[in-house]
């Protein structure tokens, strides 16, 4: 996995899912939210959708 510098969606390759991740500063990393990659389309759809809800918001 790449290193977490930004909010934003990552992919886990050893654990297979997505990652949202929300950074406030260089200690500050939250892992919001994730999904496993077997899920359809759609639900990753709807899941990104969300996460960007929670960014904003």
């Amino acid at each position: 996995m790449s290193t977490i510098r930004k909010s934003g969606i990552y992919e886990n390759i050893s654990k297979k899912r997505w990652e949202y991740w929300l950074v406030k500063n260089n200690e500050i990393k939250i892992m919001v939210s994730w999904l496993q990659w077997g899920s359809s389309e759609e639900q990753y759809k709807e899941w990104e959708e969300n996460c960007l809800i929670t960014k904003a918001g």
